[in-house]
């Protein structure tokens, strides 16, 4: 008997192993001009600078809070410090290469997981789709880049059960921007085993600044911290792109006890929407509804949502947009996500000469809720009838 060879892919872009360094060279390129310009002038563009001076404050045991450049909690100070270390531009460039390595790995993994022998071709799919939305941040340096890629790490841990793993990049994600607690308590009411394990390394999170400082100047930042943060969340200007974003396009304004409660609430109706819709999603599908139900909520709810903090949920929309569009029921939805993600991440920069940046504080998210509505539909308009079909006897 004589065996067949396998078919080779007649086109080079179909082969695994191109796809998968055409992908790695759509991160490395730009990622290798950003070096480019880092090394050139290390403070143009860059927020990296306010990271230095927040470990200068530290060591000389100073507030961390003082002027309007620090958003983040003491512990950050603390993680930044081995980057602060090292010789400029070093650290800068060191930063951001450990922060995009961590995201584009996650990315990966998640491939992997989810589509097997397809990884390559689907890696190569989410980074075109996810690319617009990050340049910006990896640009300036920005604490999102490693948030996103902390969340998607996390998130990728869930599938093969990798309890500890999924809690120390949750724990790590509040330290590099608190607001991972939502993450947090979201994939806690659903993945039992994370809890205590969660618990204890917030605790260690809460007493690693001890280590480095006296009791009554932690204390101090701790208490600075929380009031700061209350004063950002009180910003009225147009500035930001969450919910407010696009109120104030139209000459609203939500005030500061209506955003509260509205955040609140939001966060109340998503935790609930969570707990509803997990029971019948398997991983890695319903990890990622989770990952895309929680970054969406940071991008409408947290009130200093910049344009380029949409890096957190851009793997979100083009996981979501890929897997879909290989499925034929949810083709539809598919294509959806994918423009969802297209005019998130190209409308805005494009547009930008003729409208501005207000274009994109309007446009990122309104397309968010979009996509969390599609979420929901997704869960109970598609799979919901596809398991009762399941289920029903002959």
């Amino acid at each position: 008997m004589v065996l067949k060879a396998e078919a080779k892919p007649s086109r080079w872009f179909e082969n695994p192993r191109a796809q998968t360094w055409l992908a790695l060279a759509m991160w490395i390129v730009p990622l290798l001009v950003i070096a480019g310009m880092v090394i050139r002038d290390p403070s143009h563009r860059s927020v990296v600078s306010v990271y230095h001076q927040a470990v200068e404050n530290w060591w000389a045991q100073q507030s961390l809070y003082t002027g309007w450049s620090y958003h983040y909690l003491p512990q950050f100070a603390i993680l930044f410090m081995p980057f602060h270390l090292l010789p400029s531009p070093v650290g800068d460039l060191l930063w951001r290469f450990v922060s995009v390595g961590l995201l584009v790995g996650g990315i990966w993994r998640l491939s992997r997981q989810q589509f097997g022998n397809e990884a390559p071709r689907t890696f190569l799919l989410i980074t075109l789709l996810a690319m617009p939305l990050t340049l910006g941040a990896l640009r300036n340096g920005q604490a999102n880049v490693a948030f996103a890629a902390l969340t998607l790490q996390a998130v990728a841990c869930l599938l093969p059960r990798q309890w500890w793993a999924a809690a120390a990049f949750m724990v790590l994600a509040v330290a590099v921007k608190q607001f991972g607690i939502v993450l947090i308590l979201l994939a806690a009411v659903v993945y039992s085993p994370l809890r205590w394990r969660i618990a204890l390394g917030i605790a260690a999170l809460a007493g690693l600044p001890f280590l480095f400082g006296s009791p009554a100047y932690v204390i101090g930042q701790h208490r600075e911290a929380f009031e700061h943060f209350g004063t950002c969340a009180a910003v009225t200007g147009h500035w930001y792109a969450d919910l407010s974003g696009i109120v104030r396009t139209f000459g609203g304004e939500l005030h500061a006890g209506v955003s509260k409660w509205l955040r609140v609430a939001a966060g109340g109706a998503i935790l609930g929407v969570w707990w509803l819709g997990a029971r019948r999603l398997a991983d890695p599908v319903r990890a990622m509804w989770l990952h895309g139900l929680a970054t969406s909520y940071l991008m409408l709810f947290n009130p200093m949502t910049e344009a380029n903090s949409y890096v957190i949920v851009a793997p979100a929309f083009g996981w979501w947009a890929v897997w879909a569009w290989n499925e034929p029921q949810t083709r539809h939805l598919g294509w959806g996500w994918a423009c969802v993600c297209l005019a998130t991440g190209l409308l805005a920069p494009l547009l930008r000469p003729a409208f501005g940046n207000e274009l994109a504080l309007f446009l990122r998210p309104a397309m968010t809720i979009g996509f969390v509505a599609m979420l929901i539909y997704f869960r109970w308009w598609v799979i919901a009838p596809m398991e009762a079909a399941r289920i029903k006897p002959a």
